[in-house]
């Protein structure tokens, strides 16, 4: 006993394979750009962790030094870690009593420079 098969019969199946290969293809493109954009959000929360961190380690070494060797100004450095640098800059005021202290951390490119900044008053012991 055979089974008659029809030409439309086997036109369909070749435009339902070519459908289910190009569904596939569109989720997995959609993947893909999803994944690599999660990736490069990681990275950039890495960083800012990063900065995070240097501004207020700078913050507690000022904090635990002597109130009267805190210079009023500005002072810049340069930071390499890992596979980046980092620009750390101190602005210090006198406010009264007080020592307003900013430390601002930027990193990555010109056109896409980013920045962390933090801000204590530090008092006489």
């Amino acid at each position: 006993m055979t089974i008659k098969r029809h030409k439309s019969a086997a036109a369909l199946t070749i435009i339902e394979v070519m459908v289910a290969v190009i569904i596939f293809a569109i989720v997995a493109i959609g993947s893909f750009l999803l994944f690599a954009a999660g990736r490069s959000r990681i990275n950039l929360q890495e960083h800012y962790r990063v900065a995070t961190h240097l501004a207020a380690q700078k913050l507690e070494e000022l904090k635990a030094g002597n109130y009267y060797d805190i210079l009023v100004g500005t002072t810049e450095e340069n930071l390499s870690l890992e596979d980046l640098s980092y620009s750390r800059s101190v602005e210090t005021e006198d406010v009264g009593l007080y020592k307003k202290v900013r430390v601002t951390i930027n990193w990555g490119p010109i056109d896409k420079e980013c920045n962390v900044s933090l801000v204590t008053f530090i008092a006489p012991k």
